[in-house]
């Protein structure tokens, strides 16, 4: 083996060490593991030069509670689809593979948990009796669409949360919260599966976190954007 050739397969052989789940195949037997891991923050620029990036705080002192947490998707039992392509000039479909669903609603508190990145204090819970001096806001959270498929080398990620927030007087404001994700496809992997929907969760999960956040120093929540 020349040196060309075994300088490219050592880069390959590295490609495929630091992805995750690439050695753990997508099948349809198995479901997907469902366990959010917030994407992760550059360590330096392109220059070599190192990068110190907080979270951006939305919120101060600001507690969420969540009484309720759901999953109502239509249909629980998968999380999207892999279409398997003959290697043809018109790429053929060859087959459709499923892609079996975890647990939504463990995957969903996960996210949520994570908003501590944004400033809230999250309490799995209703609030107390007795109002407390901090501020707080109330949100129950629903589900409604996790699902990822793949087109061409690329992953796609559609997730939509909707949220019933407990405003003060005892009315409720409902919202629903789009986030897309997208990733290259290697080798089909469970695990580059669950990146890109993890993706589309964060970013769902982060314009939850802007409404919460004005909810907290008593603003409006702004006009509804129309479903998708």
């Amino acid at each position: 083996m020349n040196n060309r050739c075994h300088r490219v397969a050592v880069a390959a052989l590295s490609v495929f060490c630091f992805l995750p789940g690439l050695a753990h195949a997508l099948t349809e037997e198995e479901p997907l593991g469902m366990v959010f891991e917030p994407s992760p923050v550059p360590a330096e620029r392109a220059d070599g030069s190192p990068v110190v990036l907080q979270p951006q705080q939305l919120a101060r002192s600001c507690t969420l509670y969540l009484p309720r947490i759901e999953d109502t998707r239509s249909n629980k039992a998968n999380a999207g689809n892999l279409t398997l392509m003959m290697p043809t000039v018109h790429a053929t479909p060859r087959s459709v593979q499923s892609l079996r669903s975890g647990d939504g609603v463990a995957w969903t508190r996960g996210a949520l948990q994570s908003m501590s990145r944004y400033g809230f204090q999250t309490v799995l819970g209703a609030p107390p009796a007795a109002p407390v001096g901090t501020p707080q806001v109330t949100a129950e959270v629903a589900l409604r669409l996790a699902h990822a498929w793949s087109t061409d080398l690329n992953l796609v990620s559609h997730v939509v949360l909707q949220v019933s927030y407990r405003l003060p007087g005892g009315e409720s404001a409902l919202r629903q919260y789009h986030g897309m994700g997208t990733g290259t496809n290697w080798v089909n992997g469970n695990g580059e599966f669950m990146s890109v929907l993890n993706l589309g969760l964060e970013e769902a999960v982060r314009r939850m976190a802007s409404d919460a956040a004005l909810l907290c120093e008593g603003k409006p929540l702004p006009p509804p954007v129309a479903a998708l």
